[in-house]
């Protein structure tokens, strides 16, 4: 027998396959095997079937992980967890954007983030600046990634002449004609700015 969650489970499944533009409740309908009657009678219209969903995916992306002894480690944490959250469920961030809900959902990162910067001897405007900071460059880099996959792949062109400057010595002039490794590079950008947020 068809039940709400049914509906829902299944409307979730078809947005992070087929985006928000696959989303319809012929499509739902479809999915289920059943009538869009069916559809409309457990969750109502569409605007009502989305609103649903971002009630559902809050727990399911927003909800970070707290992990570490420190509050520089429990930053970071907090921080990987909702980056990889945003990565694994860009379609669904995507729907509660859409739905003006974004900040809101993002309410459990930021009051965990808020904790251990408070913890770390923050106080006052240094905590909001900090959490703050924090959000922008992971929500900057789930942005980024969601637009370059609509770009052409990038090719590395080895000819720069990256050697010819004296003040770089040859391993590094290498690294530097590669294109950047996206986690890597997110990874050093985060500690740097964490150390930075809570120097005294």
């Amino acid at each position: 027998m068809l039940t709400r969650d049914d509906v829902l489970e299944a409307a979730m499944a078809i947005v992070e396959s087929d985006g928000l533009a696959g989303l319809s409740m012929r499509a739902l309908a479809g999915k289920l095997g059943v009538a869009v009657t069916a559809i409309y009678w457990h969750v109502g219209n569409k605007e009502q079937l989305k609103d649903a969903l971002v009630e559902l995916i809050g727990p399911r992306i927003f909800d970070v992980k707290v992990r570490g002894r420190t509050p520089q480690d429990q930053v970071l944490s907090i921080a990987r967890s909702l980056s990889r959250g945003l990565t694994l469920h860009t379609q669904l961030a995507g729907l509660a954007h859409e739905r003006g809900r974004l900040f809101e959902l993002f309410f459990p990162a930021r009051s965990a983030l808020a904790e251990a910067f408070t913890a770390a001897g923050l106080r006052g405007r240094r905590v909001a600046d900090a959490t703050n900071a924090v959000m922008q460059v992971v929500g900057d880099r789930a942005t980024a990634r969601v637009a370059s996959a609509q770009w052409p792949s990038q090719r590395v062109d080895e000819s720069l002449p990256w050697d010819e400057h004296p003040a770089i010595d040859p391993r590094t002039a290498k690294r530097l004609q590669r294109i950047p490794d996206d986690d890597e590079t997110f990874e050093v950008a985060l500690r740097a700015l964490v150390r930075g947020l809570l120097a005294p």
